[in-house]
């Protein structure tokens, strides 16, 4: 059954304009100035209606916000996290000023990811304030770092204090994400014998070298990853994200050693080990195609942050069921990208994916949300949270 509206469109565009100008690019990114400006934003707005309002240390100067309805001590608790900073700017022009087109999409950086996921669960918690439970509270975290470190969610997800379950806010085009995989990098060298570039017959080029690793790599490893397929994340993937070689300005020496960066994005339930095996397999492909070849390498390190939720688990269903409620219709599904879930995941508490606008248009240069999805996302966060109520262990019984 539908709860009364949680929000308007209106209002959904003034707050998602507000988070919006309050620029949150994440330290180290260019004009990173931190997330201190919107943190400070949402505790107000948590004052302004009346929630619970907590400062969470997390990094030097940089708080996670927590808002919390009123409910009894050892009440269940339903955590929405959304974190407030960004990406750089980059190719975005007048990123910090948002407006609204006539397809009724906001735009700005940060309305899709996440500050879109940020201003619905805020609106919600505004609507579940003035109707609390008793037996179930409704926390949002406002996390900082997500984009660089993921200091803020570790941070609230190490703490010693009860979640019964997350809802992390990201653009998932009102879809229920309850799996997606994770991420691990590592480097890998060729190692030749310098030279003068005007004999290079005597020198061991190894950018050569790296070619054919290359060569092994595009040929073998789709081929490889093809059968490590999930159901929800298809098939686990790999990419070359950088390579470097030689010495700046030294343009007439053959280089000695060329690195190249692998990203890899493995599915729920593959294991350090079982990377580490394929790895070797390809890399003994390199040596049988390449004799005398020098191969310098690091294996990846778990964990790897993969989110695989049960569909059975009470969470998922009580966002499917919100879903319904507010939507008509729930659709569960996997994503490839990785999240602050996994992290939640990691401690034991269960963990998904839901909020307005889609992927694609994250750290793009025209980032944007529809406004008819903020207001959708807030109305599922509230009928979500009414709905892992029912199931909370310590819900009083019917009278």
């Amino acid at each position: 059954m539908l709860t009364s509206a949680v929000t308007t469109d209106t209002a959904a565009v003034e707050l998602l304009s507000e988070l919006i100008r309050i620029p949150s690019m994440a330290p180290g990114v260019e004009q990173g100035v931190g997330d201190g400006a919107v943190a400070a934003a949402v505790e107000a707005f948590g004052r302004a209606n009346q929630a619970a309002v907590e400062r969470q240390p997390v990094l030097p100067g940089r708080d996670n916000v927590l808002l919390s309805t009123r409910a009894e001590p050892g009440a269940a608790v339903l955590l929405i996290e959304a974190h407030m900073d960004t990406v750089a700017l980059g190719p975005m022009t007048n990123g910090l000023k948002p407006w609204v087109d006539d397809r009724g999409c906001l735009h700005g950086r940060g309305a899709c990811d996440t500050k879109g996921s940020l201003a619905a669960a805020l609106l919600a918690l505004q609507w579940a304030v003035q109707h609390p439970l008793p037996h179930c509270r409704l926390t949002v975290c406002a996390a900082v770092d997500e984009e660089v470190g993921g200091a803020g969610a570790r941070t609230m997800a190490g703490a010693d204090r009860r979640i019964d379950g997350v809802i992390v806010g990201e653009p998932t085009h009102l879809e229920l994400v309850r799996a997606h995989r994770g991420g691990a990098a590592w480097w890998l060298s060729t190692v030749g014998t310098a030279g003068h570039t005007s004999q290079p017959e005597l020198g061991d080029n190894a950018i050569y070298r790296m070619a054919d690793v290359l060569q092994v790599l595009r040929e073998e490893y789709p081929r490889v990853l093809a059968a490590k397929r999930h159901p929800l994340t298809g098939p686990s993937t790999f990419a070359v994200g950088r390579i470097e070689a030689g010495l700046s300005g030294s343009l007439n020496m053959i280089p000695a050693r060329c690195t190249l960066y692998v990203e890899r994005r493995p599915n729920p339930g593959e294991t350090v080990d079982s990377l580490i095996d394929e790895f070797e397999g390809l890399m003994d492909i390199v040596r049988r195609r390449s004799p005398g070849i020098r191969l310098d390498y690091a294996h990846p390190k778990g964990p790897f942050g993969a989110l695989d939720t049960p569909e059975s688990s009470p969470l998922v269903q009580a966002v499917r069921r919100g879903c319904v409620a507010a939507l008509g219709a729930a659709r569960i599904t996997g994503m490839p990208y990785g999240s602050d879930a996994s992290t939640f995941a990691a401690r034991g508490v269960p963990a998904v994916l839901f909020g307005p606008g889609d992927i694609r248009y994250a750290h793009s240069a025209d980032e944007l949300v529809p406004v008819a999805e903020l207001v959708a996302a807030a109305q599922v966060y509230v009928e979500a949270w009414l709905a892992f109520a029912e199931g909370a262990p310590n819900k009083p019984p019917d009278s």
